[in-house]
């Protein structure tokens, strides 16, 4: 249900790029905190010297059979024997120091002899060594007192840590019958067992949640954190999880202690104390807190990337709850983006709320959501207890289909509470949306809930649910396609709105996927013609636009105008020609984004189960004689994605797709084959080679985090522990390791695996900051699993209002 941007009212919100040279900073607001970091220090230097050096080859070929092994990432290569002696460059792009000396071994061992030789008694100079020692120490000591930034705490003492080790030392060894392809392999796996097979003794919850909350404020004084307050901030979370008020309190004020200044952190331990003081129904102290994160909320950063992005939602559900939704929205409204950040944040934030790191089932890399943290919001009141408030929330957005899409999101959610507690998914438990929706909107919220029910194993209930989903359409008939008219049909042409009939397409196709699922296939079928007509519906096809431009451009074209027009003077005619080329580059444009979500519509049909009548429709278009019928499918990613989602039984298909493109297939999006190299990798046991890819990979940082995010999650929903953390530790950027081991400190402790991450997070070889993030994920599994065993009573319904 991907929406234009012209439709956004806080498009104008979204960050400027970081890399663009022109802008220059505001002093007054913070830079923000990427997803991933790519800078390389070293590029500078590695681009002066790799003209002159001798690159070396992956495999040994004739003439070039000398074996060359970097020093610094000792990744092989291969060249000529004259090479020694010369620079040469290591092929591994991602080697920090890319250009190397090859040694000469043989002048080595001739200067070795040379050195064993006896040699004359020379004068020692050891006791001249001794004083510059100790007067280089004595300097030493005085710029580390006189430079170090204080932590705030009368406790702040020096938090020793062995070396982190380089990047190559965080790997792991692949099979030895495979090439190394990146520089994380030169190391055994000897170097980190897999974690789930050492005997680990289990530890106490309540020791280890302790010792973890020990370990985080010792962790925050390190001089080696990515940041103070930062850590700070985690701390002060972690112990708000706990329900440990005074000592969160206590943390949040060492925040204004360290630098740099950033006094917003505070909100996100506020929030969780906020919601403690809610259950409690404490009205002073809730509303003190509530004051708190009025105030602290003009401090946001207006550009403040995800450190923004995660907190609004937290912030704006915590606000419904507390009776001020005015507030809430035009917190959205000011900060909502709709990017691949501002997607990644709205999962992780949902995630870390709900304790539920099913990021498999829970990111779709083919669909965004328009209103990412209105959905956020929505299934964050839901977990505190506040559904009535939630779909409130949900069916306030102004937009149609963020209504449709936020509202859609609370019934789902709804049927997997009713599933996880073992009752049956009834129609009359989201029956209370339906006012909120449009008959289209309602079509596809059912039509969702269908295919959620299939997944989860109910399918008899997901047949009740597609029967609805089709009744509200039942009346409601099939949009024909536009067709151009003639010169004055064209000039006079208003197109439709197309959001209503991208929605319609989505609920016919949601519907198609549904019926495809349930096995009923002439049901899928005659739905999908459906989804196709509609996206004919709102523009032209490029066939005919073309057409109509190629008519414009003939010599006797001015008399047809003039004619059609009824333009009496060369003025009228001039002004008449430029209106009308105009109309037809409008068209023009409008066509490209029919035939764009035609590929987009259809591909998702395709991946369910309808490949083959997807490759029907077409072939079907791509022979049509009518110019408005005829899309140029064939020329898009769409046969790739037909042919990687073929039923592996079916020979014939693959076979015919072939013959009919002459081989010549136009390859799959850079996204799409990301996603296929990376899940196969996976799949097959090899997730450090995944996370290789992924570092290499130059697609949207943020896009390639929701990719880490969703494999992670498969792993440990399969439960690979050990290849979870190989492929966290293999990952490039630190920000996204920190919430990938968060992730799997959560889920290991739902899992069981409390002693063996623990004991990861004592002994690997991790950064200050991203072992406090694995720490807060592990207490917050810790809080969750006592939740399930214990749980709680839900809020009263008669919560504190206008506090």
């Amino acid at each position: 249900m991907s929406a234009s941007s012209s439709r956004k009212p806080a498009a104008g919100k979204n960050p400027p790029s970081k890399d663009a040279p022109e802008q220059k900073p505001q002093l007054t607001k913070r830079p923000k905190r990427e997803t991933v970091s790519d800078d390389d220090p070293f590029e500078l230097e590695r681009q002066k010297q790799s003209g002159k050096a001798i690159p070396l080859l992956r495999k040994p070929v004739k003439g070039k059979m000398f074996r060359v092994v970097c020093p610094m990432c000792d990744t092989p290569g291969f060249s000529s024997s004259k090479v020694v002696g010369k620079e040469v460059k290591c092929r591994n792009p991602e080697c920090l120091a890319p250009i190397f000396l090859v040694p000469d071994t043989e002048a080595k061992e001739q200067k070795k002899a040379e050195q064993d030789k006896p040699q004359e008694k020379r004068k020692s100079k050891l006791p001249l060594i001794i004083v510059l020692v100790v007067v280089i120490a004595g300097l030493g000591g005085g710029y580390y007192k006189l430079t170090r930034v204080p932590d705030g705490s009368d406790l702040a003492k020096p938090f020793d840590l062995p070396a982190i080790s380089d990047a190559s030392k965080t790997g792991f060894q692949r099979d030895q019958d495979q090439p190394k392809v990146n520089p994380l392999d030169k190391n055994s796996q000897e170097s980190q067992k897999t974690p789930s097979k050492n005997k680990v003794s289990p530890l106490s919850t309540d020791t280890v949640q302790k010792e973890a909350l020990e370990a985080i404020v010792e962790l925050s004084r390190s001089r080696e954190n990515r940041s103070k307050p930062f850590s700070r901030r985690l701390a002060a979370e972690a112990y708000a999880m706990t329900g440990d008020i005074e000592s969160s309190r206590e943390q949040i004020d060492r925040i204004d202690a360290v630098s740099p200044p950033l006094p917003f952190y505070k909100l996100f331990p506020l929030i969780k104390i906020g919601w403690i003081q809610l259950k409690q129904k404490s009205g002073p102290e809730l509303k003190e807190t509530l004051d708190q994160t009025i105030q602290l909320s003009k401090q946001i950063p207006e550009f403040g990337g995800r450190d923004s992005l995660d907190l609004i939602a937290r912030l704006a559900a915590f606000w419904v709850a507390a009776g001020k939704e005015n507030l809430a929205v035009d917190l959205i409204n000011k900060y909502q983006a709709e990017n691949n950040l501002a997607q990644l944040s709205a999962s992780l934030q949902i995630a870390h709320e709900t304790t539920q790191y099913d990021f498999e089932s829970m990111i779709d890399l083919h669909h965004r959501w328009d209103s990412p943290q209105w959905v956020a919001t929505t299934l964050l009141l839901i977990a505190h207890g506040y559904p009535e408030e939630a779909l409130n929330w949900a069916a306030s957005a102004s937009d149609s289909m963020e209504r449709t899409e936020a509202v859609t999101q609370w019934s789902l959610a709804e049927i997997e509470q009713s599933v996880r507690q073992k009752q049956k998914p009834e129609i009359t438990s989201i029956q209370t949306a339906e006012k909120k929706l449009s008959p289209t909107g309602n079509a596809l919220m059912y039509a969702r809930c269908a295919r959620k029910l299939i997944s989860l194993k109910q399918s008899e209930t997901a047949r009740s649910f597609l029967t609805k989903a089709i009744s509200f359409l039942s009346d409601k008939p099939v949009p024909n396609p536009i067709t151009l008219g003639n010169i004055k049909a064209i000039s006079e042409m208003t197109l439709p709105v197309a959001a209503p009939l991208e929605l319609l397409a989505q609920a016919y196709l949601q519907i198609a996927c549904a019926e495809s699922e349930l096995g009923e296939s002439a049901e899928a079928v005659k739905f999908l013609n459906n989804t196709v007509q509609t996206i004919r519906a709102i523009a032209p096809s490029m066939a005919e636009v073309q057409a109509k431009n190629n008519e414009a451009s003939n010599f006797n074209f001015q008399e047809q105008i003039k004619e059609a027009l009824n333009l009496d003077s060369s003025d009228r005619l001039r002004r008449g020609i430029t209106n009308y080329k105009k109309q037809l580059r409008n068209l023009k444009a409008a066509a490209e984004n029919r035939e764009a979500l035609l590929v987009k519509l259809l591909s998702q049909a395709a991946r369910s189960q309808l490949a083959a009548q997807v490759w029907k429709i077409a072939s079907k278009s791509q022979q049509a004689t009518n110019e408005n019928l005829k899309d140029s499918l064939l020329k898009t990613s769409l046969p790739a994605v037909i042919l990687e989602s073929v039923d592996q039984k079916n020979n014939d298909l693959k076979t015919q797709i072939k013959a009919t493109l002459n081989q010549s297939i136009p390859g799959l999006s850079k996204e799409d084959s990301l996603i296929q190299q990376t899940t196969l990798l996976v799949k097959n046991g090899k997730p450090e080679q995944a996370a290789y890819e992924i570092n290499q990979s130059d697609l949207k940082k943020a896009w390639k985090g929701r990719l880490s995010l969703k494999l992670l999650s498969t792993l440990l929903n399969q439960s690979k522990l050990d290849q979870a953390i190989q492929f966290t530790t293999a990952i490039k950027d630190p920000v996204l390791r920190e919430d990938m081991l968060t992730t799997i400190g959560a889920v290991s402790a739902l899992q069981g695996e409390i002693a063996t991450v623990n004991k990861l997070l004592k002994s690997a070889p991790y950064t200050p900051t991203e072992r406090i993030s694995g720490y807060l994920g592990l207490i917050s599994g810790i809080q969750a699993a006592e939740k399930i065993e214990q749980p709680g009573t839900t809020p009263s319904k008669e919560q504190p209002k206008n506090l």
